[in-house]
C-alpha cells in the first residue's frame, strides 16, 4: 500500500515522497439505502523528497496550508479525523521530522 501512496502522491501533486507508517484508517459509505459504494481509506504520513507542488489534472489548485488555517478550507467529512490526529499526534524525535 506503501508503493501505491507514493505513486498517487506523485501523480496528483508532482511530488516524490517518502511514505511512512499509516496515521489513519477509515471508512467513507454512500449514505442511500442499500449503499452504493464503500470505500475503505488509509492515510500515510509522508515526508516530501523532491519535485515542484502542482495540482494533477483533477484539480484546479493546490496548496500547502497549515493547520492553524485550515478552517478556512471546505473539507470531507473524514478529513476532519485525520485533522484530530495529527494535532493530537506526539511529535517526533528531534532529527526525524
Amino acid at each position: 500500500m506503501q508503493e501505491a501512496a507514493r505513486r498517487e502522491v506523485a501523480e496528483e501533486t508532482g511530488l516524490e515522497v517518502e511514505v511512512g507508517p499509516p496515521i489513519w484508517v477509515g471508512d467513507i459509505i454512500d449514505p442511500t439505502h442499500p449503499p452504493r459504494w464503500h470505500y475503505a481509506v488509509v492515510d500515510f504520513l509522508a515526508r516530501p523528497l523532491s519535485g515542484e507542488l502542482s495540482a494533477g489534472d483533477d484539480a484546479d489548485d493546490v496548496r500547502w496550508v497549515g493547520l492553524d488555517d485550515i478552517a478556512d478550507y471546505e473539507l470531507t467529512p473524514t478529513m476532519y479525523d485525520l485533522i484530530d490526529v495529527l494535532l493530537n499526534r506526539p511529535p517526533a524525535p528531534s532529527g526525524t521530522d
